[in-house]
C-alpha cells in the first residue's frame, strides 16, 4: 500500500476538527466516504490500495466519529452540514476535482453531493445505497421477510416494545446482519454470524450520535431524518460519470441501485453475486477494488 499520511483541520466557524488519512500522491483524488452514518473509517482502509502515481486516495473521519470532534450538539446531525463537510474537506485540501465514493449512508452523501456540488467532481461511485430511504427500508422489510418464523417473531416482539438491547433481539438481528450485511462465501450461517462478529461489529462498535439522530437502532429500522430523504425525481440532474456497485444480497436490494441505473444519464452498474451490503469486506473485496480502479483510469483517460 501507498505511503500514508494524516492530519486534522478545522471544518466550520465553531472549530471543530475532523482526521483524515491521505494515501499516495497523485494529480486525481479518490475521496471515500463511510457509511453510518457515525461509522468509523478504518473498514474503508483498503480503498488505499487504489493510491498508485497518478491516484492518491483519501478518508476522512466526518465529523462525530472515528478519530474527529465528538461535539454534543445535536443541531449538528442533519444531511446539509454533511454536505458542506464534504466541500470543505475538498477545498482545504486544494484536491479539485475528485472522484467522489460513498458506501451505504456515505453514497446517500455523495449522491446529494452530486446535486448540490456538481462542480467539484469528475466521478461519482455510489455504493451499497439507493435514491430513497423509504424504498430501501422496503426492501430491507422483504429481506426480513426471508428469515425463519422464530427470528422473524423475536424481532417483532422486541421492536414493538421498543427493547433494543434486549440479547435476544441482539441475537436475533445478527441472522440478518449475516445474511444481508457482510456475508460468508461459500454462505453458511454460523460462519457468516463469526465472521460478522469478528469483522463488523469491532469496526460498528462505537458509532457516532449521527446515527441514532439520522438512522434509527438497527440497520432494518430506520426512525432517524433521513426516512425522508428521496432524490429519484433527480437522478436525471447527475451528469457526472457514475459507477454504482451494490452486491446480489445488499440490504438495500437491486432494485433500489437498478432505479439510479435507469436514471443517472452516464452510468456503469455492476453487481457482486457472492456479495452483501459490505462488498469490501467479503469475497469479492479485490474485484471490488479492481473494478473502481479501472473505472477512474477510465475517467481519467475520457477527460
Amino acid at each position: 500500500m501507498a505511503e500514508m499520511r494524516e492530519g486534522r483541520m478545522v471544518i466550520d466557524e465553531a472549530g471543530h476538527e475532523i482526521y483524515y488519512r491521505l494515501f499516495g500522491e497523485g494529480p486525481e483524488t479518490l475521496m471515500c466516504l463511510a457509511g453510518g452514518p457515525g461509522g468509523n473509517t478504518q473498514y474503508l482502509t483498503r480503498l488505499g490500495e487504489l493510491a498508485n502515481g497518478d491516484v492518491q486516495v483519501l478518508i476522512h473521519d466526518q465529523l462525530g466519529t472515528g478519530k474527529s470532534d465528538r461535539p454534543d450538539d445535536p443541531r449538528l446531525w442533519n444531511f446539509p452540514r454533511f454536505v458542506e463537510e464534504v466541500e470543505t474537506v475538498r477545498s482545504k485540501l486544494n484536491l479539485g476535482k475528485v472522484h467522489l465514493y460513498g458506501q451505504s449512508w456515505g453514497g446517500m452523501l455523495c449522491l446529494q453531493y452530486a446535486l448540490d456540488h456538481p462542480e467539484g467532481l469528475k466521478s461519482l461511485i455510489p455504493s451499497n445505497i439507493g435514491a430513497s430511504t423509504a424504498e430501501m427500508v422496503r426492501e430491507m422489510w422483504q429481506h426480513r421477510l426471508e428469515l425463519p418464523a422464530e427470528v422473524l417473531r423475536t424481532l417483532a416482539k422486541y421492536e414493538g416494545r421498543q427493547d433494543f438491547e434486549n440479547p435476544e433481539m441482539l441475537a436475533a438481528s445478527l441472522q440478518y446482519y449475516a445474511r444481508f450485511v457482510r456475508r460468508a462465501t461459500p454462505f453458511d450461517l454460523e460462519t457468516s454470524i463469526k465472521e460478522f462478529i469478528e469483522l463488523v461489529v469491532p469496526v460498528f462498535a462505537d458509532l457516532g450520535p449521527a446515527y441514532q439522530a439520522m438512522w434509527g437502532p438497527f440497520e432494518f429500522i430506520c426512525t432517524g431524518s433521513l426516512l425522508e430523504w428521496d432524490i429519484t425525481d433527480r437522478l436525471h440532474e447527475i451528469e457526472t460519470p457514475t459507477l454504482i456497485l451494490t452486491g446480489w444480497y445488499d440490504e438495500c436490494g437491486l432494485e433500489t441501485h437498478r432505479v439510479m441505473a435507469e436514471r443517472i444519464p452516464d452510468n456503469e452498474y455492476v453487481i457482486f453475486g457472492n456479495s452483501s451490503h459490505c462488498v469490501i469486506l467479503e469475497k469479492e473485496a479485490d474485484a471490488y477494488l479492481g473494478v473502481i480502479g479501472n473505472f477512474i483510469q477510465r475517467v481519467v483517460a475520457r477527460t
